[in-house]
């Protein structure tokens, strides 16, 4: 058979997608693991269109919830043509039977486990509707995946792109507004470091990201697998959470093992919602201090804030502004709180009757659209308050405060090339969205807490 996997990409003006781009693991991976016999390509929208006139005989879509629309235009391009569609993912793992009615096969879970058989059924013309994974995937022994499938894409724009590297996968934290844990299980699963090791190795790059949704949680295997990782002269970032910063000896290996930066999720400033997220209510030390040990190890920060939390009132933008400029925090994802289906939050949320629309994922809104009805403060004032907030962080002043933040003799041209870029690229982003419309805004009073 002829095999494509595609990633879609939104192609609407009023999404303002990042201009942050990365080579993904996934696909590859499942191109690896796809049996001999078959051809395989892979097309990744981000940099490159799709040709819907190639001759395929099945179509595999990887499908996140805020693409869904797209994904489903494709499936069903496919489809009116003949061709079997298959979709997987998060948003399929939650919503199976809504993804069928744009695909001819749903893989519900991890597909590792079930791909081999999902391809021999549709060479025969016996495949099913859904596969499920009844198990969680062993990450030992796992093949490289097929990067030379992907189109070439080293050099585009400011930031070379980076190479996906997973070395984990899974999450202990369970919180109420992330499914991650549902999808890919609350066990945190370890990759062998040498097998990590040697995928590394056979990358003809120097820039990588680990896509790991939890960065570095199991300390042993992590400071291993840096301390191997130091004679490869690699440089990569990665997301992780606050808590690395308890550990000097990790920050410490990760800086000589060639980090440059971490996507970091504080979500909150206010003290009640900390207490309620759990990946940040244990802290043993403060959002300050964490900044202070991330800065000292030279690593640049993306610090991602949301905003709607249950616990939160209209304080929190002041509030979260002062800490971004006292910490310098080098640059900051501010979103609107989301309810992915499939989350506790949104099922909540639902059984309260404060989602705006229940389906919203398919209505097009575009990204922190206002989803739903805030407790702590009125519809008009957290609308308010987030543009208020976009604007006084990225304004010109403010980016220029930030970027001093950081001892000069740290900062390599390259990272001061990304930072003007990352930092100018997410305020027209940002400015640009917030002329997008909000559908609910005035849509009722603060919800009084029971």
């Amino acid at each position: 058979m002829k095999i494509k996997f595609i990633a879609p990409r939104e192609h609407r003006e009023d999404t303002l997608s990042s201009p942050f781009k990365l080579q993904r693991v996934n696909l590859p991976l499942l191109a690896a693991l796809t049996p001999p016999g078959h051809t395989v390509t892979i097309v990744d929208e981000a940099f490159a269109p799709d040709d819907t006139n190639q001759d395929v005989d099945l179509v595999g879509i990887t499908v996140l919830t805020e693409l869904a629309i797209r994904a489903y235009q494709i499936g069903d391009t496919y489809r009116r043509k003949g061709v079997k569609v298959v979709m997987g993912g998060i948003h399929p793992t939650v919503l199976p039977e809504e993804a069928l009615e744009h695909a001819d096969a749903v893989v519900v879970g991890e597909a590792e486990g079930v791909w081999p058989q999902l391809v021999a059924d549709a060479s025969s013309g016996q495949m099913q509707r859904i596969y499920r994974a009844g198990t969680m995937t062993d990450l030992e022994g796992m093949p490289k995946p097929r990067r030379d499938l992907l189109p070439g894409s080293q050099s585009q724009g400011y930031i070379p792109v980076p190479i996906g590297v997973e070395t984990s996968r899974g999450c202990p934290y369970d919180c109420e507004f992330c499914c991650i844990g549902q999808t890919l299980g609350q066990q945190y699963r370890v990759r062998p470091v040498q097998e990590v090791i040697a995928e590394i190795e056979a990358i003809d790059s120097p820039h990588l990201f680990f896509v790991d949704d939890a960065l570095g949680l199991n300390r042993n295997a992590a400071k291993k697998l840096f301390t191997e990782m130091i004679p490869l002269r690699r440089r990569w970032l990665a997301q992780g959470t606050v808590s690395l910063a308890e550990d000097p000896e990790l920050l410490g290996l990760m800086k000589r093992a060639g980090c440059l930066g971490l996507l970091i999720g504080f979500e909150s400033v206010q003290k009640d919602t900390q207490d309620e997220v759990n990946k940040i209510k244990n802290l043993r030390i403060d959002f300050y201090e964490a900044m202070r040990r991330f800065h000292g190890e030279g690593f640049g920060i993306l610090g991602c804030f949301v905003f709607g939390f249950d616990f939160e009132n209209k304080d929190v933008f002041e509030q979260t502004f002062e800490f971004i400029m006292r910490s310098r925090m080098d640059c900051a994802q501010l979103r609107i709180l989301t309810p992915y289906p499939g989350t506790r939050l949104y099922k909540r949320l639902l059984s309260e009757g404060r989602l705006f629309a229940s389906d919203w994922w398919l209505r097009g809104y575009p990204p922190d659209t206002l989803l739903f009805q805030p407790k702590g403060m009125t519809a008009d004032e957290l609308i308010n308050g987030f543009a208020r907030l976009n604007r006084q962080v990225y304004s010109f002043g403010a980016m220029t405060t930030r970027f001093f933040g950081m001892s000069p003799w740290k900062r390599t041209l390259f990272g001061c090339q990304v930072y003007a870029g990352l930092n100018l690229s997410t305020r027209n982003r940002y400015l640009k969205g917030l002329r997008n419309p909000q559908p609910f805004a005035g849509a009722s009073n603060t919800i009084e807490k029971r």
